[in-house]
């Protein structure tokens, strides 16, 4: 399934093993990251640790709330892209000094150079995120609305692309606004995860988590 990879990988910095392995998290099942390469290990567990923050955090918890009308227990599902979106979008925001093209790019020749630690599916949605530049096109709403059909075909995804890409336009400026409140404090989190040598585990520190919730602005919805 196609989920919230352009996040993933940005916030993995600059090791290209460990981006590798956040790109992978969602098909390394249980604990099969063990026999991976140190650096893809804890990319893999990377990747879950940013899931764990972001399904935990209370201004996600309040906008999966807004959305739970419209996708039911999907809800998670749809915001994850929706913040992709806004990453992409808002790109200059975050990277001052790589263009989302030059960052794709890289990102798709660094896969392609590191393809025999892509799981089987992987590489075919690595070739498909490269023919359409999809992690790019995020950035656009009509493809965003493609990714999303795609999604809604091959799996139990309720909406239609067109559905949920409506949903995102109705509801836009307050998801915008909780993903500029929600995504800095991510970076903060995942700099501080991605820096500690000795972290090789999931555990979410909920102190940390307990210092954001001061943070939120409670007017996001």
């Amino acid at each position: 399934m196609i989920m919230n990879y352009l996040a993933h990988i940005y916030l993995s910095g600059n090791n290209k093993l460990l981006m590798i392995g956040n790109f992978i998290g969602d098909t390394v099942k249980g604990r099969k990251y063990e026999h991976l390469q140190p650096i893809i290990r804890k990319g893999v567990l990377m990747h879950r640790a940013i899931d764990d923050f972001t399904d935990r955090h209370p201004i996600n918890t309040k906008i999966r709330k807004l959305l739970h009308p419209e996708f039911g227990k999907y809800a998670g599902v749809y915001l994850d892209m929706f913040y992709d979106h806004f990453l992409a979008a808002g790109w200059d925001n975050f990277s001052k000094d790589v263009s989302l093209m030059t960052f794709c790019s890289r990102f798709y020749l660094d896969a392609l150079a590191r393809h025999r630690y892509l799981p089987f599916k992987v590489k075919t949605l690595l070739y498909a995120f490269i023919i359409g530049n999809r992690l790019k096109n995020y950035s656009k709403l009509d493809s965003l609305e493609e990714a999303l059909e795609y999604m809604h075909k091959h799996s139990q995804l309720p909406k239609t692309g067109k559905e949920a890409v409506e949903c995102l336009v109705n509801n836009y400026e307050v998801l915008q606004n909780a993903f500029y409140d929600f995504f800095p404090l991510l970076v903060n989190y995942t700099r501080i995860w991605r820096e500690d040598p000795n972290n090789d585990t999931v555990q979410l520190p909920d102190l940390y988590l307990l210092r954001c919730e001061n943070e939120i602005v409670n007017s996001i919805i």
